[in-house]
């Protein structure tokens, strides 16, 4: 052939090409053969020494603002310093070599000693003694691994000048478990020790700065019981990879909007893969999945006047117990949900103050519970509006006479009548509110009509927020009202809001609202919209519907307007119960009333004062209900509450002057 002839040939350069040739292929078999089979053991065995880890990365998690677009939940970053023990492996080894070689050292010594004193070698079972044992030999390693990570936090504690300590227990557990993950030694490093480190610190073998994502309420006890609160929870939510080998820290919502809207919030959890060694230590890391943050809720909030009912509920301090709403009545939105004593939700994050945590477990003042929604009270005479409308309708003229003489005279038991004795017609009782005149009419037209116009209030029912915040009350059923066991004095007490029924604050402003708009019973709305965390997403925000009717009342206009024109007289004309709720240049229609809380030996333990209102009187819109829990004889609804809705009022008419459309009597919007 060709090749061959021409290797036939005597030429030098040929042959030495030829023999490169030949020697490279050779070098390449070998190394083939070397590779696939002489260290194809090796190989087998590394790639079994090395393992995946898969963590879990939690999402940012979304904001929570006003209607205004103040940020009433987010997230800020705070900076810890952290070792990373796959750094420190050298160290350890060399510590725990010194130290076993140390003990070795004193145990061969011992033996020797032993030995010479016997005069004769040692038995087997004799020497056992003086032999480093797998256990004692691993507890070495570990002090040593301690000692090691010790040296380098006490040394980072000098530097930044932060007192700071190394449990050893946490460290064993987080080196046992996750030493393929940073372990967090110092906490909320401020600016100016973030400054200190990189001068002083970076230099350390295993120590580094990171940085942490923390949920942080910047407006501290404001709207807490609507935010609700969060909890460290790094569990999978739905639509998630379930299993991970590790979870960095996370957030669940545990109460109000947070737990109610946490599948929004909380975005979705991205994942990373860990490779590490048979020693457990970090070898590469890749990132499989981007974590997704979550969306922002905005609520109907309005943060300004929020603040000015917390400030004005707290009437006699900070450990005022009651509530306060402000509702729009046309559209439901709920532009102020106060309840007292308040909470700081960053606790729940940070840690309890001291003291804070004994506050939080006294059964009386309860400040964790959202009295707006969460809690049951008797409505008191603001139930009259309800029971005075359903004389209306059962056709009780408005212009009767009814007499007062100081008590009304029930199945031969008198119940006290607080208004001055006299003649009552309907605008008048209900300006005085005289027990009287309810209870005359309440018996003269049955319990029938009150029930059914309260269920269509829905009274005794949820109103449905996700917040984990709320009661349903109580109500008795037709049923139970006409049945046997029904006398005059429960309907007599059901007539000035006492006995057979609760409510809380949030159903008592539904009930408000109805009698302003017309008798439409609105679901309300504590919701605007949820819209991504990215300005230029394409994906559009999610808007819950507004003004959205549950029920109507189905009475008559005349009838309500005969409610609404004694309401204004309360507040308006001399002698009405809630005249501390006037306010300069605005017609506020209002109901006071104060119950009695009553133990079970039928003995007054305290008061439940209350003040229901709406305005402006010509064209409804806003509907203001407090509550406030008093003792016995410390206050009334028209002396306690209604001075706190006169300050709400004026925050209401403030609110509107700082906006292009200007609040007046003739339109508040």
């Amino acid at each position: 052939m060709l090749v061959f002839d021409q290797l036939k040939k005597d030429d030098p350069r040929l042959r030495w090409l030829v023999i490169v040739v030949l020697s490279g292929f050779v070098v390449l078999v070998a190394g083939l053969w070397w590779v696939q089979i002489v260290s194809a053991r090796d190989y087998q065995a590394n790639l079994e020494m090395q393992s995946f880890r898969t963590v879990r990365i939690p999402a940012l998690r979304g904001k929570i603002l006003d209607r205004n677009g103040h940020v009433l939940a987010e997230n800020r970053a705070t900076y810890n310093v952290s070792l990373y023990l796959d750094e420190l492996r050298k160290p350890f080894d060399k510590a725990s070599s010194a130290q076993i070689a140390q003990v070795r050292k004193n145990l061969r010594q011992q033996r020797e000693a032993e030995e010479k004193r016997l005069n004769r070698s040692l038995r087997k079972a004799e020497a056992k003694q003086f032999t480093l044992s797998l256990a004692a030999k691993e507890a070495l390693q570990k002090q040593a691994r301690f000692e090691v990570a010790s040296n380098v936090v006490a040394r980072i504690s000098e530097l930044l000048q932060v007192p700071q300590s190394l449990n050893q227990t946490n460290f064993e557990r987080h080196y046992q478990q996750s030493r393929s993950l940073p372990l967090t030694v110092v906490t909320n490093l401020t600016p100016a020790q973030i400054g200190l480190f990189e001068e002083q610190c970076a230099s350390l073998l295993g120590v580094d700065v990171e940085m942490q994502s923390t949920r942080v309420y910047p407006f501290q006890t404001n709207v807490a019981h609507v935010l609700g609160s969060v909890r460290r929870d790094d569990s999978s939510a739905e639509g998630e990879e379930a299993y991970f080998s590790y979870r960095l820290p996370d957030y669940r919502g545990q109460l109000g909007i947070e737990f109610a809207c946490d599948k929004e919030l909380r975005g979705k959890a991205g994942v990373k893969s860990v490779l590490v060694n048979s020693a457990g230590y970090r070898q590469t890391e890749n990132v499989w999945a981007v974590a997704e943050p979550g969306n922002n809720v905005v609520l109907t909030i309005d943060l300004k006047v929020q603040q000015k009912a917390e400030r004005a509920l707290q009437i006699f301090g900070p450990n005022t117990r009651g509530a306060l709403v402000v509702m729009d009545v046309e559209t439901g939105d709920i532009l102020a949900m106060a309840s007292s004593p308040t909470i700081n939700p960053n606790d729940s994050v940070q840690g309890y103050p001291p003291g804070e945590w004994k506050r939080r477990q006294d059964p009386r003042l309860a400040p964790e519970k959202n009295r707006a929604t969460q809690e049951n009270y008797a409505p008191g005479s603001i139930y009259k509006t309800v029971v005075g409308l359903a004389c209306l309708e059962a056709g009780i003229d408005p212009n009767e006479i009814i007499y007062n003489s100081g008590f009304a005279h029930v199945g031969g038991r008198p119940i006290k009548d607080l208004a001055p004795t006299g003649q009552y017609d309907f605008r008048k009782a209900l300006m005085h509110s005289s027990n009287t005149y309810f209870i005359t009419n309440g018996l003269r037209i049955g319990i029938e009509p009150i029930i059914k116009l309260s269920e269509r209030l829905h009274l005794g029912e949820r109103i449905g927020l996700q917040t984990r915040q709320e009661t349903a009350g109580s109500l008795p059923t037709l049923e139970r009202a006409t049945g046997r066991g029904w006398r005059s004095g429960d309907t007599a007490n059901l007539c000035i809001g006492q006995g057979p029924i609760a409510v809380n604050p949030l159903q008592m402003t539904v009930m408000t609202a109805a009698i302003a708009n017309g008798g439409r019973v609105l679901w309300p709305r504590l919701i605007d919209r949820i819209n991504p965390q990215d300005p230029l997403s394409a994906i559009p925000a999610a808007h819950f519907e507004t003004g959205r009717v549950r029920d109507e009342l189905g009475v008559k206009p005349r009838n309500l307007q005969i409610v609404r024109d004694a309401m204004l007289a309360d507040v308006e004309d001399t002698g009405g119960t809630g005249t501390k709720a006037h306010v300069d240049g605005l017609k506020i229609c209002g109901k006071t009333g104060t119950a009695q809380i009553m133990d079970e030996h039928n003995k007054t333990v305290g008061d439940t004062a209350w003040f229901a209102s709406f305005a402006p009187y010509e064209n409804p819109k806003y509907a203001v209900v407090i509550m406030v829990e008093l003792g016995v004889n410390e206050g009334s609804g028209g002396g306690t509450c209604a001075p706190i809705a006169a300050h709400i009022y004026r925050a209401l008419l403030e609110s509107q002057h700082s906006k292009p459309e200007r609040l007046t009597t003739a339109r508040l919007n």
